[in-house]
């Protein structure tokens, strides 16, 4: 079912589907379960001022759940891009893809240049892409997700994943929901 292991992420990955007993806020439900384009569910709540700050573009090996996950190896790099979506200067959500070199080649090789663009524009725009299971965890103060994308907060965090087959072609997307996106959704504030 792709669950990381319980030292990865405090309480581990598990579907969206699988009730937890520290689930996460209602408010923030239908952000984790979205099937559909977060970039767009974003935009709409930040309006103009919805932008994109990339953090790292870059050659690496995944993380060995990453990896197990995706089908693949370890030993083998893979292309990692982490962003941040933002309101403004608020982080909203951090997200971290990691696309296997096998999945690059021919019109997706452009992947590698998004830059500031988002991700989602160009998955659910532009090719036939199929998602398979989002799996939601808590996200741990000292994970590697929170030093990565969450920047070690304290505060809650959530994140979701799942692998996207773009023409069959296998990239695994982790978005994680920051504070001041849950703070906002629980009180109705924009964030």
């Amino acid at each position: 079912m792709g669950f990381d292991r319980p030292t990865a992420m405090g309480a581990g990955w598990r579907p969206g589907s699988v009730p937890r007993v520290d689930g996460p806020p209602e408010s923030l439900r239908p952000w984790l379960d979205e099937p559909g384009s977060l970039t767009r569910r974003l935009r709409a709540l930040a309006g103009d001022a919805f932008g994109v700050e990339l953090q790292h573009q870059h050659w690496q090996r995944p993380w060995p759940t990453e990896a197990v996950r995706l089908g693949a190896s370890t030993r083998h790099a893979a292309w990692v891009r982490e962003v941040r979506l933002c309101r403004g200067q608020t982080p909203l959500v951090a997200a971290r893809s990691v696309i296997p070199a096998s999945s690059l080649r021919g019109p997706l090789r452009r992947l590698r240049r998004l830059g500031r663009q988002p991700l989602g524009q160009l998955l659910f725009g532009r090719y036939p892409v199929t998602r398979g299971v989002i799996d939601i965890a808590p996200v741990q103060p000292d994970s590697s997700l929170a030093r990565r994308l969450a920047r070690g907060r304290a505060t809650p965090a959530w994140a979701r994943r799942s692998v996207f087959r773009v023409a069959g072609r296998p990239l695994l997307v982790t978005e994680v929901f920051l504070p001041a996106l849950i703070h906002a959704l629980a009180t109705g504030e924009r964030p």
